[in-house]
């Protein structure tokens, strides 16, 4: 006789899950099911109140006068990527003017900002590319002080500059308690200062200018920067706290405890009551008396990555650099060169990446009309300005947000994506990755359903457009979910 077996098979479990609310970028905050709210891989898509914006962008910059008339700033003649940009003020006839300044390896030319007329001019005097630069006002005189040529300090005014300290191989300045002091090459660590009120005298006494040396344990000295009642001498792994007043015999110098890993020199910036800086595990910040970690959401970034520089602006820690050049899923995540951008919001913690970035050398004008955060471009012999999200180029075309090691929570069971609700502004890819095989689906404004019938125990998600401009909303998957593997 014969029985007819019978096999009990578990009916699939259908459920709707969100993909994300989108709240920003944080490798560390990784979860195998859904929503997964925090992304492990993004670049120029920005978040804003639950949704993928465009985020920021450049535009040409446009001076405001003081009528409120304005102007768009002419064009250099030449370019070289790697020429470094400053703001300050000059005195011309007796007023301060502001101004923006280009350096590059043959001259250092200069506008006149609030001169709707004024064109760009060649500095004599200035020899080699210069990387850093500072405001002094002496005699009621506005000067700027360059460095970076290891070739003494150019002191320029609004007659013209000569070179101070020439027999000094300096790399950095800063102004504190009416003194310059400026980073040294040397065999041993060292720090020099001028005279009192008086950038031009570098003579070494007890009533000029003179040096002060580290210890040697932080490494090569990086840069000097002024903070309060102290000057900050940054290392290649810790920082020194200065005391320095009028009478040179009182100078004290202080390391502060410092666990971090080695520093990029150009990442360190003043922001509000701290100085902020980046080094290869991550972005610090000291008060003057600890050294702290702000933020590990960076440390992934920060890893590979190579000159490392930044600004301070609106109470976001702005910086740029290049890193390997990897791909994320098979699609170029970084664009010519590398060239990137991250920002960190200091009141939030958020970080926003732009890869793929057309501008570099980021600087703060800070005159009597505008407050903006500048650049130049990669592309042309423009100055652009940082803009909202309303308007942004000069970035690259690609955007991407991603997330993987998705199981639902069940590790063990098959499920089968059948399909996905996504509501956006403009054209967007919806890529699904199911157990290594990768498929895109196409979402417009007005087909929002895609069909994606992909089956698997492990999944991954991006999201990718090229739109110029683009808001897309989370993402809502239908999922079917059987124990076993009877899908």
């Amino acid at each position: 006789m014969f029985y007819e077996k019978r096999y009990s098979v578990d009916s699939p479990k259908r459920k709707k899950y969100r993909l994300s609310s989108f709240a920003g970028y944080d490798v560390k905050k990784r979860s195998s099911s859904l929503p997964r709210d925090w992304c492990e891989e993004t670049f120029n898509f920005a978040f804003s109140d639950g949704e993928l914006t465009q985020g920021a962008g450049f535009e040409p910059f446009v001076r405001t006068f003081a009528d409120g008339t304005s102007a768009k700033l002419p064009a250099l003649e030449t370019l070289a990527l790697r020429d470094t940009m400053f703001a300050g003020k000059l005195t011309f006839d007796g007023v301060p003017r502001d101004c923006l300044f280009v350096s590059d390896a043959t001259s250092l030319k200069y506008i006149v900002l609030d001169d709707a007329d004024a064109q760009w001019q060649t500095c004599e005097g200035s020899i080699g590319k210069h990387t850093n630069a500072v405001h002094y006002l002496h005699d009621g005189d506005d000067l700027m002080l360059f460095a970076g040529i290891a070739y003494g300090v150019f002191v320029m005014s609004g007659t013209g500059g000569t070179f101070v300290a020439d027999a000094l191989p300096i790399r950095d300045v800063c102004t504190y308690n009416e003194r310059v002091f400026a980073v040294v090459d040397s065999d041993r660590p060292c720090v020099w200062f001028s005279d009192t009120f008086d950038p031009y005298n570098w003579n070494v006494s007890l009533d000029e200018g003179g040096y002060i040396y580290t210890d040697g344990a932080a490494g090569k000295v990086l840069r000097v920067i002024a903070m309060g009642d102290y000057a900050y001498v940054f290392c290649e792994y810790g920082v020194y706290r200065l005391s320095g007043y009028a009478d040179q015999t009182e100078f004290t110098l202080k390391r502060l405890s410092c666990d971090c890993g080695r520093i990029f020199g150009g990442s360190i910036v003043n922001c509000a009551d701290a100085i902020v800086f980046s080094a290869i595990d991550g972005i610090y910040a000291t008060d003057g008396y600890t050294v702290y970690k702000m933020t590990d959401r960076a440390d992934k970034l920060l890893s590979g990555a190579k000159d490392v520089s930044a600004v301070c602006w609106r109470n976001v820690y702005c910086a740029t650099f290049t890193d390997e050049g990897e791909s994320v899923f098979g699609h170029d995540a970084h664009g010519e060169e590398g060239n990137a951008i991250f920002a960190l919001d200091l009141d939030s913690g958020n970080i926003d990446v732009y890869r793929g970035v057309r501008v570099r050398s980021l600087t703060v004008l800070r005159g009597s009309a505008d407050n903006k955060l500048i650049a130049r471009s990669k592309d042309s012999g423009e100055v652009l300005q940082a803009c909202d999200g309303d308007a942004p180029v000069y970035t690259s075309a690609l955007r991407y947000w991603g997330v993987s090691g998705i199981d639902f929570g069940a590790p063990c069971d098959k499920k089968l994506i059948v399909s996905a609700e996504c509501r956006v502004s403009a054209p967007t890819v919806l890529g699904v990755i199911a157990d290594g095989v990768t498929t895109e689906h196409l979402v417009t404004p007005s087909r929002g359903v895609a069909r994606i019938n992909r089956s698997g125990y492990e999944f991954g998600f991006y999201i990718m457009s090229r739109a110029p401009r683009v808001r897309v909303r989370p993402p809502v998957f239908t999922v079917d979910t059987v124990r076993g593997d009877m899908l």
